[in-house]
């Protein structure tokens, strides 16, 4: 099984220049004989190379793409617009994989781009209905604001504290998990505190509220 260094040195990160300038970081494997081609978007901690054990497993039959959700783009929509214009360059037509807040920003991207999505993969998301009922407008909101606290928070709290806190929440909750699930959480959440930097988690939270 890779680990996460082997990961990105087997799939480098490549660069596309987009229209208008901007340049848009992603890591891309094109199977020759791919059933389709997944992208597969994180949820609010924004870091795809958390993904990696799922990027090799599904590179087997398919194509794949991730990229992280990059600091330029501030909001959701430039975001979406973003990704229409990576799938353009690429001249991929794809299913979107999103986990939480990636489940989000699939919905914007399928809703504003339609013409490069062949279909969405959901989990543990919400739905942008307009017709939205009270109590999951609060619940929503309620998050939204839980997301506020916790940037307000990172301003006091030195970043490696954060860090082992989010991994210690993260192993609390694999306690009724084989011995080898934990493994490889405690794989993942290692491989956290390599990736995880305060600038952009707070780029996330701003992402997570916009």
């Amino acid at each position: 099984m890779s680990n996460l260094a082997s990961f990105c040195a087997r799939y480098s990160q490549q660069t596309m220049q987009l229209p208008g300038g901007a340049e848009f970081s992603y890591r891309y494997y094109r199977n020759p004989v791919a059933r389709a081609t997944v992208v597969l978007l994180p949820g609010g901690i924004g870091l795809p190379d958390l993904f990696y054990l799922h990027f090799e497993r599904f590179a087997e039959h398919y194509s794949v793409i991730t990229f992280d959700y990059q600091e330029q783009f501030t909001m959701n929509a430039k975001l979406a617009r973003a990704v229409a214009s990576l799938l353009d360059g690429l001249d991929e037509h794809v299913w979107l994989v999103g986990q939480s807040l990636g489940g989000v920003i699939a919905q914007i991207v399928a809703k504003f781009h339609p013409e490069r999505i062949e279909g969405l993969v959901l989990s543990n998301t919400c739905s942008l209905a307009r017709d939205m009922g009270q109590e999951a407008r609060d619940e929503l909101m309620g998050m939204v604001e839980n997301q506020r606290t916790w940037k307000r928070r990172l301003q006091l709290i030195p970043m490696p504290v954060f860090r082992r806190l989010m991994a210690w929440a993260v192993m609390r909750k694999t306690r009724d998990l084989s011995a080898e699930e934990r493994r490889l959480m405690q794989g993942l959440c290692d491989a956290l505190q390599q990736l995880l930097n305060k600038q952009y988690q707070r780029h996330m939270w701003d992402c997570s509220i916009a």
